[in-house]
């Protein structure tokens, strides 16, 4: 008893000896912040913002004189402590620049989101969203990587987020369309296809007829390229060639245009021989009606080299030859039979073969596209 008792004697007086009161000793930082954040009268404001005048013209004193240590403290103080008045808002870009000079950019970089959040009026708007984005376009570019991202200068997640900031501040102003283009570029390096595509559609949809845009489209093809390399539905080769035309009919001029038309011509190419091969993989496993869509659908495209070939095949098809000659490897061609009984039921839409009759039906095989149909009625094509 007697320990807390001396201490609580010793902690009376240092509290007397200084001259104050309990209450300002332990409730003081709790009023000041309880101060700020009451509604001030025009003349509280007048006053404040005489106050904080004169602080700043102190702060910039320091600055000019290269005390910049003192002139960051005395810029940081006026922010906090005259957060409302114009002088506060000046002194919190002063204390991001100060921040951003010493190399702490990433702390730089949230004094200035603070300034574009809470003082949209501010004539340091710009400036300080052009400084933020160079910030982040810095760490970006750095070379410093790390291993697994361990190390690194900065992980791509944060720095999504610092240009997404961006972009969501200044959502008419440069920095954004600029900023949503970087994150396609992240996402793009880290292997996230489809989210950068969308953060590219995003530039296209908010910022048309601009080379933004423009530079956001020719991103999209080389994607879809890439999504489409990856994959044997067709349907990934059609987005691929249809991001190709957007471009080409809406930038003309362009000179990656011709690039792009090449690139589009190999994409056709490349996607009559998937689905030439995927003809030939149904062929040999005696299911000649699904080869014949593919082939059909290659025929429709006589540009390319695969087309002749996939008319000697349904050619082939038709006589019956590389069907027959590989079934009777194995035994009687099980498509050809000499008496076939047909089934007398509502759901018969198969023949069965003779003395089969109280077997389960065949599944029946994919039935043929018309010519000129719709490339989404192709079967799916085997999985890799």
């Amino acid at each position: 008893m007697i320990r807390p008792l001396t201490s609580s004697l010793l902690l009376g007086f240092l509290v007397f000896s200084l001259g104050l009161e309990p209450s300002q000793a332990f409730l003081g930082g709790i009023r000041k912040r309880s101060e700020e954040k009451k509604v001030l009268n025009a003349e509280e404001l007048t006053t404040q913002e005489g106050k904080a005048a004169a602080a700043l013209a102190k702060a910039q004193e320091y600055e000019q004189s290269g005390k910049t240590r003192q002139a960051r403290d005395a810029y940081k103080g006026i922010a906090q402590n005259y957060s409302r008045t114009q002088s506060g808002a000046t002194a919190k870009f002063g204390y991001a620049r100060m921040l951003e000079n010493e190399g702490d950019g990433r702390k730089a970089f949230d004094q200035y989101q603070e300034l574009v959040t809470n003082y949209r009026n501010s004539p340091d708007f710009n400036e300080a969203v052009r400084r933020q984005f160079e910030i982040a376009e810095g760490l970006r570019q750095t070379k410093k990587k790390g291993f697994l991202g361990i190390g690194a200068a900065i992980q791509p997640s944060k720095l999504v987020e610092m240009f997404e900031k961006i972009s969501a501040s200044a959502p008419f102003t440069e920095w954004s369309p600029k900023s949503l283009l970087n994150i396609g570029y992240i996402r793009t390096e880290i292997g996230e296809t489809d989210p950068a595509i969308a953060s590219f559609r995003q530039v296209v949809d908010k910022y048309p007829d601009t080379e933004f845009a423009k530079e956001a489209q020719y991103q999209i093809f080389k994607l879809r390229g890439v999504s489409a390399d990856k994959s044997n539905s067709p349907l990934k080769d059609r987005a691929h060639v249809e991001a190709g035309l957007d471009f080409v009919n809406q930038n003309p001029e362009d000179q990656r245009a011709a690039e792009v038309k090449d690139d589009m011509r190999q994409v056709e190419e490349k996607s009559m021989e998937k689905l030439y091969e995927t003809g030939k993989f149904y062929e040999k496993s005696g299911k000649p009606e699904a080869a014949r869509i593919y082939y059909r659908e290659v025929v429709k495209n006589p540009n390319t080299s695969w087309a002749a070939k996939a008319q000697e095949r349904l050619a082939a098809l038709d006589s019956g030859g590389t069907v027959e000659k590989k079934a009777s490897m194995f035994g009687p061609n099980p498509l050809k039979k000499d008496k076939v009984e047909m089934r007398t039921s509502d759901d018969a839409v198969v023949p069965l073969p003779a003395g089969a009759s109280s077997s389960p039906a065949p599944a029946p095989a994919p039935a043929p596209a018309a010519p000129g149909g719709p490339i989404d009625d192709i079967p799916s094509p085997p999985a890799r």
